[in-house]
């Protein structure tokens, strides 16, 4: 075999692979670990000032690991995962942010409506997020509308000062944080044991 035979096969074998691990579960998981933290503090069933705990985690494993797990996806050429893990994996990084370095210099009193504008957009996302998630699995569909769940009472109640709607929303989020892991343990335990052990509902489509 001459150099540029073997070139153009190893050209070939580039661009043919494909990986066999699903990289999702590890995201699906640092979702679920970082929104049960925060919204534990929003349901009130911890002092505020736990809420470092939740910002610590969302540096690294809610954020930079999603991150990391979009651009998995994308080379793997999956562009729904690549733009659900990215954009979550932002949204953790950029909370971390408006939390330690930029609300404190908001007056106290606009600190609500300051959140509420922080947290619209991911609203907006999340709904045609939603929409293609229909394409996925029945899990994932819970999993976005129970974002949707607790991200518009969050934004009411910080918009309207109401600690009942970030309750609300903070319960909405714990119950989120379930599906999810759930979500990554099936992800994982069906990969592990070769059959299905927690089904996530396959949807099936027309051209599938």
């Amino acid at each position: 075999m001459s150099i540029a035979t073997a070139a153009a096969a190893a050209t070939t074998q580039g661009t043919t692979h494909k990986p066999t691990v699903n990289p999702a579960p590890l995201a699906f998981g640092a979702f679920a670990g970082t929104t049960f933290l925060l919204s534990w503090v929003n349901a009130g069933m911890i002092h505020e000032a736990s809420i470092d705990a939740a910002v610590a985690t969302a540096w690294i494993f809610g954020g930079v690991i999603q991150i990391l797990v979009a651009f998995w996806h994308l080379r793997n050429e999956e562009l729904f995962p690549a733009v659900t893990f990215g954009s979550f994996g932002a949204f953790w990084c950029s909370f971390a942010l408006f939390a330690t370095l930029y609300l404190g210099n908001i007056p106290p009193a606009d600190h609500g409506a300051a959140t509420a504008l922080f947290l619209f957009p991911w609203a907006v996302f999340s709904l045609y997020m939603l929409i293609g998630a229909f394409r996925v699995s029945v899990a994932v569909v819970i999993a976005f509308i129970g974002v949707e769940a607790t991200i518009i009472p969050l934004i009411i109640g910080n918009a309207n000062g109401s600690a009942a709607w970030v309750h609300i929303g903070g319960w909405a989020g714990v119950a989120l944080a379930v599906v999810v892991w759930y979500v990554a343990a099936a992800e994982v335990l069906n990969h592990q044991f070769g059959r299905t052990m927690l089904p996530l509902g396959e949807i099936r489509t027309s051209d599938s």
